[in-house]
C-alpha cells in the first residue's frame, strides 16, 4: 500500500510540474508594454527596464519604506545587480553551466524567487531588505485552504509584484537562478582548514596589555619651548625658505588690514548650564565682572586674562595676534572693528559666555606684513620644536628602560632634569577648560583647551599656573586595556593598530620595541605588561561556530573578488539608464511610492 501511495503521488508532482511547463508557453500571460527599454547595456547586451523593475520591486517588497529604500539607493543597487548577474551568466555559459527546466520549475513551485545585488552590499544590503543570505524571495503560491501549489495563486503573485507575464517571468528567473549557481559555485571552492582557522582564533582571542608613556608636543610648548623673540628669530633666520612659504598661504588673513588684540572670555560651564540656561549664565557674567573689577583697580590685562580667561590665548594673556575678518565669532568681531587703538570695550555677550576685548594696535599694509610674518614664524617655531623635543624625550625613555631601568624609573629620571623654559615661566600658564572665541585663537594655540591648574570658582578669581608637575598633558605611565591583534589601544595613534601590531611582536612581559610609536600629537613609549593567549578549552567551544563564520567571510571575499575579475575582463563597458536610477520623490502626504502587495513569505 505504501509503495502505491508513493507512485500516485509521484504521479501528481509529475501531472503539476507538466501542467506548469504548459502554462507558461509563450501565448499564456499578457503581453509587455511597449515602453521597454534597456536599464543596463553591457558590451551590446542589453538588460531591459521590465527586468529591472521586477528585480526592485522583489528587493523592495519587504521593506515598505519608500524613504529608506531611497536613503539606500535601492534603484543604482538593483541596477548594479542585474550587472553582476549578466557578468555571472556569461561566464556560466564559458563554463557549460546551466538550469534545467525542471530544476527551474522545482523552484518556482516552491515559491522561491532569486534576485541579485553587488557582489560587495549581498551582506550589508541583503539584511537591510530582509534578504535570505541566497538572495532568495518566497512567494505564497499555495492554496489557502489545501496548502498545495496553486497556478492562478503563482500568477496573481508574479502579476502584481513583477508585472510580467508567467513565461517572462519564468525567463527572468532562469537568469537569477545561473547567476545564483555560479555564486554557489564559487562560495563552495573556498576551503577553511581546522589549522588555519585556530591560528586565526588564536589571533583574535589572544590579548595583551601595554604599559605606556605619551611625550605630548602641547606639554613641551606651553612649558619646555623657549619662546623669546631671540629664540624665533634664530628659528626664522635658518629657515627663511619654509617661513617664505607658509607666510605666502597665510597672508591674506593679515592684508590689508589686521588688528593687534587681546581677549578675556569667561564661559558658562557645565554645571552650572545644567541649573538652566540663565542660571548659566549670570554665573558666568558674575565671574567676568569680577575679572573687569581686577582691571579697573588697574591690574594689566594680559595677567587677569592669563589667570581669569577660558580662552585658549590665556597662557599668552589674553593674545589673539593680529586678527583680520572673519577669524573671530561675530559679536566680538563687530566689536573689535568698531574700536580705536587702546580701547577696552564693555561685556560681549556671545553663545559661549562673555567676552572682554583690548585693541592695541590697527596695523595695515607693510606693518600687517610684519606682524604676520612674526607670527607665522612663531607658530612655525613652536611646532617644530614642541616635534623635536617630544621625539627626543621618548627616545630617551625607550634608551633607559632597554638599558635595564623599569618605566617608571626611566620617566621619573627624565623629568627631574627637565625645566621650564625663562619665557614660559614669566608668562605662566593657560586657563582650564578654555574654548576659542574665535577660529583663529583656536589655531594658534594647537587644540590646547586645558590650560590652568585649577578652575577659579569665584568671579574673576586667579588660578595657578601650570607647573611640570601639574600639566594635564605631562609624561605618566598608563596601562592600556587588554586587546588582540587589531585593536587600538592607544587612541591616538596615527596610525591606529601600529601599536597592537607591535606588541604582539614583542616575546615576554617587559619587552620593549626598538622605536617610539607616533601619535597624532607627539610620540610613545610602549612596554609589553601582560600577554594571553587563547586556550584550548575556549576553541574547543567555540570552533564550530568560528570556522563556519571564518568560512562566512572568505566566501564573501572571493565573490567579490571573482566578480570584480569578470568586470575588468568581459564586462567594463557598462552603461546606466540613469533615468531608471533616479530615486523616486516622496509623495505630499511623505508615503513615497505606493506600496507593493505583501504576502507572507512561504517555509
Amino acid at each position: 500500500m505504501n509503495r502505491l501511495s508513493q507512485i500516485f503521488g509521484a504521479a501528481i508532482i509529475i501531472a503539476i510540474a507538466v501542467v506548469f511547463i504548459v502554462q507558461f508557453r509563450p501565448s499564456t500571460g499578457p503581453v509587455q508594454s511597449a515602453g521597454n527599454t534597456c536599464a543596463v547595456e553591457v558590451r551590446g547586451s542589453c538588460i531591459s527596464s521590465i527586468d529591472f523593475n521586477a528585480s526592485k520591486n522583489l528587493l523592495a517588497m519587504r521593506s515598505p519604506d519608500e524613504n529608506r529604500l531611497r536613503a539606500m539607493g535601492y534603484r543604482r543597487l538593483t541596477a548594479e545587480g542585474l550587472y553582476e548577474r549578466w557578468l555571472l551568466n556569461e561566464d556560466a555559459k564559458r563554463l557549460g553551466i546551466t538550469v534545467s527546466d525542471d530544476e527551474l520549475t522545482s523552484e518556482l513551485v516552491a515559491g522561491r524567487v532569486h534576485v541579485s545585488l553587488p557582489a560587495d552590499k549581498i551582506r550589508q544590503v541583503g539584511y537591510a531588505l530582509s534578504l535570505r543570505e541566497d538572495l532568495t524571495r518566497y512567494l505564497d503560491v499555495r492554496n489557502r485552504q489545501t496548502k498545495k501549489f496553486d497556478n492562478k495563486q503563482y500568477e496573481k503573485q508574479i502579476r502584481n509584484i513583477t508585472k510580467m507575464s508567467p513565461t517572462d517571468f519564468r525567463d527572468y528567473q532562469r537568469k537569477e537562478l545561473i547567476a545564483a549557481r555560479m555564486r554557489e559555485l564559487i562560495r563552495a571552492r573556498v576551503r577553511v582548514g581546522e589549522n588555519e582557522a585556530f591560528e586565526q582564533f588564536s589571533r583574535e582571542k589572544s590579548t595583551r596589555t601595554l604599559a605606556y608613556v605619551r611625550f605630548d608636543r602641547r606639554f613641551y610648548s606651553d612649558l619646555i619651548v623657549d619662546t623669546s623673540e631671540k629664540a624665533i628669530q634664530a628659528w626664522a633666520d635658518n629657515n627663511k625658505e619654509e617661513l617664505d612659504k607658509a607666510w605666502e598661504g597665510r597672508k591674506a588673513q593679515y592684508q590689508p588690514e589686521c588688528r593687534v588684540a587681546r581677549v578675556l572670555a569667561v564661559e558658562v560651564k557645565p554645571e552650572e548650564a545644567e541649573q538652566g540656561p540663565e542660571a548659566g549664565k549670570a554665573a558666568a557674567k558674575a565671574r567676568i565682572e569680577g575679572a573687569v573689577q581686577r582691571l579697573k583697580k588697574g591690574e594689566s590685562f594680559a595677567d587677569v586674562a592669563r589667570s581669569a580667561s577660558d580662552d585658549p590665548s590665556a597662557a599668552r594673556g589674553g593674545e589673539l595676534g593680529c586678527v583680520a575678518k572673519g577669524r573671530l565669532s561675530k559679536p566680538v568681531e563687530d566689536k573689535l572693528f568698531e574700536m580705536k587703538a587702546g580701547d577696552v570695550s564693555d561685556l560681549i555677550e556671545t553663545e559661549e559666555g562673555f567676552h572682554v576685548i583690548k585693541l592695541e594696535q590697527i596695523a595695515k599694509d607693510a606693518e600687517a606684513e610684519k606682524i604676520g610674518r612674526q607670527e607665522t614664524a612663531r607658530d612655525l617655531y613652536i611646532a617644530h620644536e614642541s616635534e623635536r623635543l617630544a621625539a627626543e624625550a621618548a627616545k630617551q625613555v625607550l634608551a633607559a628602560a632597554a638599558g635595564g631601568k623599569s618605566l617608571e624609573d626611566a620617566l621619573a629620571a627624565y623629568m627631574a632634569q627637565l625645566t621650564p623654559a625663562k619665557a614660559k615661566e614669566k608668562e605662566g600658564a593657560a586657563a582650564p577648560g578654555a574654548k576659542a572665541s574665535g577660529g583663529a585663537a583656536a589655531a594658534k594655540q594647537d587644540g590646547n583647551k586645558d590650560a590652568g591648574a585649577k578652575e577659579g570658582g569665584e568671579a574673576g578669581e586667579a588660578r595657578v599656573p601650570y607647573t611640570i608637575a601639574t600639566h594635564p598633558n605631562r609624561p605618566t605611565v598608563e596601562t592600556s586595556l587588554p586587546f588582540n591583534v587589531s585593536g587600538s589601544p592607544i587612541a591616538d595613534a596615527r596610525d591606529s593598530t601600529e601599536a597592537a601590531r607591535i606588541a604582539f611582536q614583542l616575546d615576554k612581559p617587559g619587552d620593549l620595541p626598538k622605536d617610539v610609536v607616533a601619535l597624532a600629537n607627539g610620540y610613545a613609549v610602549i612596554q609589553l605588561k601582560e600577554k594571553t593567549s587563547a586556550s584550548q578549552e575556549q576553541w574547543d567551544k567555540d570552533r564550530e561556530f568560528y570556522t563556519s563564520a571564518m568560512r562566512a567571510a572568505k566566501q564573501n571575499d572571493a565573490l567579490i573578488g571573482y566578480v570584480r575579475r569578470l568586470k575588468s575582463t568581459i564586462g567594463s563597458e557598462v552603461k546606466y539608464d540613469q533615468n531608471l536610477l533616479k530615486e523616486s520623490k516622496p509623495a505630499e502626504d511623505g508615503s513615497g511610492e505606493p506600496p507593493l502587495p505583501l504576502e507572507d513569505e512561504g517555509e
